[in-house]
């Protein structure tokens, strides 16, 4: 499929998707949802793809919401329609949370509003200590609506959660890696090479228990400790049966190098 806000570039095993409107600041419109949506299913059919990593063109990963192309949508369609709506620009942030691959966000500049909640939906987030961070959503008299009040207090817990979506201040990269809500912040020069080194170290483990461990984490959120164990138990006994176990088994006694094939 081609695309015109976004790129989709493939390297290897890794998938790149690249927020391409430099222009203005990658900001996001209903256009780039759609299309990061197709991305993402794309990729869920490559199974060679072992890592999704997520960035920017151009002077920022985002600037968030194109507020030019929210202003056009008009105000007039009601509550009901408008709901849905919401519900439709959530989707590919709850797909990318979904994926069976580890999702990297490479983040530069800004990653504001819905560039932030963007973010908050990938396993893992590398930014430079440069970075602004922000959900200023409540200065509109709006609230964070595509899952920033929800994966916010997941990532750095409530107080912190609240201070930032209920004043809409600015942090850096800094501030954002001592608090949880980035897992590292480096000099910008060295961005490129943070992030790579952790695909790689990713494209070194077995594909489908780094894609069942996120699965796992992710649904512990939402669920009872015995009903997690349970969904554990089963995810668990699928893995003991599968040729990357046996691999890695054998790998160790023998001591050598695993090779991974993701069955």
């Amino acid at each position: 499929m081609s695309f015109n806000t976004i790129r989709l570039e493939r390297e290897g095993r890794i998938a790149t998707i690249v927020l391409n409107r430099p222009e203005k600041l990658n900001a996001i419109n209903p256009q780039m949802l759609q299309e990061l949506g197709a991305a993402l299913d794309e990729i869920s059919t490559m199974a060679e793809v072992g890592v999704v990593i997520i960035r920017g063109e151009g002077r920022a990963f985002s600037s968030g919401t194109d507020l030019q192309a929210l202003g056009s949508s008009g105000g007039g369609h009601g509550p009901q329609a408008r709901r849905y709506a919401l519900a439709m620009f959530q989707g590919p942030y709850n797909r990318m949370e979904m994926l069976e691959k580890p999702v990297i966000a490479r983040i530069h500049g800004y990653a504001l509003g819905a560039a932030m909640e963007l973010i908050l939906a990938c396993d893992f987030r590398i930014c430079s200590l440069e970075t602004r961070f922000s959900l200023p959503e409540v200065k509109y008299g709006l609230i964070p609506d595509l899952g920033g009040c929800q994966r916010l207090v997941r990532a750095v817990g409530l107080p912190k959660a609240k201070e930032l979506a209920m004043t809409g201040r600015m942090i850096d990269g800094e501030e954002a890696a001592h608090i949880g809500l980035v897992n590292r912040a480096v000099p910008e020069d060295q961005l490129d090479q943070e992030v790579s080194k952790w695909a790689q170290e990713l494209l070194g483990l077995p594909p489908l228990a780094v894609g069942q461990a996120k699965r796992a984490l992710d649904k512990s959120l939402d669920m009872d400790i015995i009903s997690a164990l349970d969904y554990t138990a089963q995810v668990q006994s699928m893995l003991l049966e599968s040729e990357d176990f046996f691999e890695a088994v054998k790998a160790r006694l023998e001591k050598k190098e695993p090779i991974f094939k993701g069955r």
